[in-house]
């Protein structure tokens, strides 16, 4: 017979049970760290559904009521009035929409602004940046020269076209603040054409254009207001507690292939409003 330690015996039965509790509890932890888990990307997968639907229909909201805006526009230049006011509501389904029109050139080009103007949008910016919590790097005059020398070349290099907004994000020095500061304030070549402006000063016009984009007062004073043969059309669209901005570029009398007497030129992703935008 075998001679059994009924003391060693129960030591080693204890072992394994704590080593089975052990396997168990760290089983039991794992799995509850891949339930979080799922559970964390699920939130973060509605969260991205709800704005991907949100923005669809901010979208849908915005570019109907701009076509409401412009076919009421269009309706009262035909008739020799003087245009329908530049900012108008409309009832899209549930959606309450805000539509602003703002003629193109009373934004600053920097495909032809000069050297002071631009000083005066980046100065201008610059203030805005910092009341809005903007992060802003360089100084006005250092960004002036930098559109400068990239859009008209220097020592024997040709300069480069801006063909979008966007385009400025291109220039050494101009960041992502930078950008964001004088996104609404700017224009380029050929969304700004065949426009007939007044001469008012940059900071006149971008002081304008702060009022028009926080809804304070008309969108454009002055003999550009119903002159201007292209425009940017800002639609603020109100879901839940949220306002959501589709911002639209147009050449009027042009429609193209379209059988519509306006062409858009330009289509902005609708985003949440930040900042006032």
């Amino acid at each position: 017979m075998i001679p059994c330690n009924n003391k060693w015996v129960g030591r080693s039965l204890l072992q394994q049970r704590g080593v089975a509790l052990g396997v168990v509890v760290w089983f039991i932890a794992g799995m509850a760290l891949l339930v979080s888990g799922i559970i964390a990307e699920a939130r973060i997968d509605t969260r991205m559904a709800q704005i991907h639907y949100f923005r669809a229909q901010a979208a849908a909201a915005g570019d109907g009521a701009i076509n409401l805006a412009l076919a009421e526009q269009e309706g009262m230049r035909a008739s020799g009035q003087p245009g329908a006011d530049r900012l108008q509501n409309y009832q899209i389904g549930p959606r309450s929409v805000e539509i602003r029109m703002i003629p193109a050139g009373v934004f600053v080009n920097i495909s032809s602004e000069d050297s002071q103007g631009l000083r005066s949008l980046f100065n201008k910016a610059a203030s805005v940046a910092q009341q809005q919590g903007i992060f802003w790097e360089g100084s006005p005059s250092a960004l002036a020269a930098a559109v400068i020398e990239f859009r008209d070349g220097v020592g024997g290099r040709r300069g480069r076209l801006f063909h979008s907004p966007e385009d400025l994000l291109r220039v050494p020095g101009v960041t992502r603040g930078v950008y964001e500061a004088v996104r609404s304030y700017i224009t380029v070549g050929d969304l700004a054409e065949g426009f007939q402006g007044d001469d008012q000063t940059v900071e006149s016009r971008m002081n304008q254009l702060t009022a028009a984009m926080i809804g304070d007062g008309p969108a454009v004073r002055g003999p550009a207001q119903h002159a201007a043969k292209s425009l940017r059309i800002d639609a603020i669209v109100k879901i839940g507690d949220q306002e959501w901005l589709r911002r639209r570029w147009a050449t009027l009398n042009d429609g193209g292939y379209s059988m519509l007497p306006w062409r858009f030129v330009r289509t902005e992703a609708a985003r949440p409003v930040v900042n006032g935008d």
